[in-house]
């Protein structure tokens, strides 16, 4: 995979679609910003996941997702003894059948999303325990004056292209020329989705749930 930054990037695409025109280059950094968030939305990789720290308030069921929180992957809190308890997601109802009285405080065992900006704990903690949180982030935004690298053109750099390259042919209006790239996109965003399925293989085989029960995820090819 070539070395990738943001400058190359809109060089790459001009001398790609062989378009300099004024109004064409201004709108490159668009196609990248575009391309970048539909990445963020198609992916599971890896490199996209965030661990973050809060703690529980007494007696309070929710907590604050972090602002960019795309998607809440896990939770777990580590009790006085220093055991690290995992929750598991459930829906709302669940959670709210399970805990009826919020008033009442336990020791958490589930949670739900509550919105779009909080997270729902069952039953309401009865400690100040430390909790952590995975979740995916988009990452920073491509820019010449602030991120001129970013994890996609660090590990994605293909994908990233080709999904400029859609952005930018249909800005031509020329959708034959984007099929093409996006042919080429989904054949490269499907090969990082099967090596992110491979690497999360609890034996190699089988592709491991980390929430437990059955084993419900697609499986990678070797």
């Amino acid at each position: 995979m070539f070395t990738l930054t943001y400058q190359t990037l809109k060089s790459r695409i001009q001398d790609i679609l062989e378009n300099d025109g004024t109004e064409f280059v201004a709108a490159i950094p668009n196609f990248i910003n575009r391309a970048e968030e539909r990445l963020t939305r198609e992916t599971d990789v890896i490199g996209l996941n965030v661990f973050a720290q809060t703690t529980f308030n007494i007696g309070d069921p929710f907590i604050d997702r972090p602002i960019d929180a795309l998607i809440v992957k896990s939770l777990n809190y580590k009790t006085t003894e220093g055991t690290r308890i995992q929750l598991l997601q459930m829906t709302n109802e669940y959670v709210n059948d399970y805990a009826s009285n919020r008033s009442e405080k336990g020791s958490p065992r589930y949670y739900a999303n509550y919105g779009s900006d909080k997270l729902l704990i069952a039953p309401s903690p009865s400690s100040a325990s430390t909790v952590e949180m995975e979740y995916v982030a988009q990452p920073p935004v491509l820019s010449s004056t602030t991120n001129e690298t970013n994890y996609f053109t660090d590990y994605c750099g293909n994908a990233l292209l080709y999904a400029s390259l859609v952005e930018a042919c249909y800005y031509m209006k020329n959708p034959s020329a984007g099929q093409v790239w996006e042919a080429q996109y989904m054949r490269e965003v499907s090969g990082l989705n099967n090596e992110a399925r491979r690497s999360r293989r609890d034996d190699m085989i089988v592709a491991a749930n980390p929430s437990g029960g059955e084993d419900n995820l697609m499986n990678g090819q070797p």
